[in-house]
């Protein structure tokens, strides 16, 4: 019911397109009406030309994502595990924070030149933080009363990250990765707007500058729309696999009850 009360408001914006746009009253060059906007969408679709510029974004945006994910969850989890590295690094990250993504994309392009490695940089700067962070939080969720748990049963650090740390984090981590990749769809957007051949945010600006405001209007829907299903996509893993974490953590605490039991029965035998 919540979501199709989501759906009442886009769906009476989209009415209101169709009717002005049945009535003449719509200026093409200001706003386009929707039956045009499909028109260009469908020539743009059978030209290839969509899916071109639709998958150097994708591209661009998945490959800076995952080295940011390759370094933003370790450095979280340590963050997290140490307090001194949050006393040491916390401020300037929080720094970095505040300094938007595209603020940076002048510097990336004078360090890194014209081709693919500012538009990564821009990705990888954009989904690092809230990675990071995520990862912290989650790591100080976890009750201390378990890390003493995990020092009485001597568990090496390897053992205890394995089996506390990642169980007890993933949930957090996760909603991290989550918001990482909405900041690099919507960097990477502005990135090709700026310094790019193609992708989406090039289409956008090159449609401006052409006065082709429907195919301006197809690059932003198109946008929109995908960073929608990659939000759901992420959404559905996210249900997917955090069950079975917890499944995982309840079958874990499970097998150390027993093994607690197990050490413990011989003293009170003595006893």
């Amino acid at each position: 019911m919540a979501k199709a009360k989501g759906l009442v408001f886009p769906l009476g914006l989209v009415l209101v397109w169709v009717l002005l746009g049945c009535t003449g009253t719509l200026n093409s060059q200001i706003l386009p009406s929707l039956g045009e906007v499909l028109e260009t969408f469908g020539y743009l679709f059978r030209e290839g030309l969509l899916w071109s510029h639709l998958s150097s974004s994708l591209f661009r945006v998945f490959a800076g994502f995952a080295l940011a994910t390759l370094v933003g969850v370790p450095i979280g989890i340590l963050m997290g595990c140490v307090p001194q590295s949050r006393e040491w690094f916390g401020p300037t990250l929080h720094f970095l924070r505040q300094i938007p993504p595209t603020a940076l994309i002048p510097v990336f392009l004078l360090w890194f030149g014209i081709g693919e490695a500012p538009k990564l940089a821009v990705i990888f700067y954009a989904a690092i933080f809230p990675i990071i962070v995520n990862g912290a939080l989650g790591v100080q969720e976890i009750p201390q009363d378990y890390f003493e748990v995990s020092r009485v049963l001597c568990l090496s650090p390897w053992k205890t990250l394995r089996n506390l740390v990642i169980p007890g984090s993933w949930g957090s981590v996760f909603t991290g990765l989550r918001l990482g990749m909405g900041m690099s769809w919507r960097a990477i957007v502005a990135a090709e707007m700026l310094a790019s051949t193609s992708g989406l945010g090039y289409l956008v600006m090159t449609a401006r500058s052409l006065a082709r405001v429907d195919e301006m209007f197809v690059g932003i829907l198109v946008i929109g729309f995908m960073g929608i299903l990659i939000d759901a996509a992420f959404i559905t893993l996210e249900n997917h696999l955090i069950p079975m974490w917890r499944s995982a953590k309840r079958v874990g605490r499970g097998e150390r009850d027993a093994k607690c039991a197990s050490r413990t029965a011989p003293s009170l035998q003595e006893v």
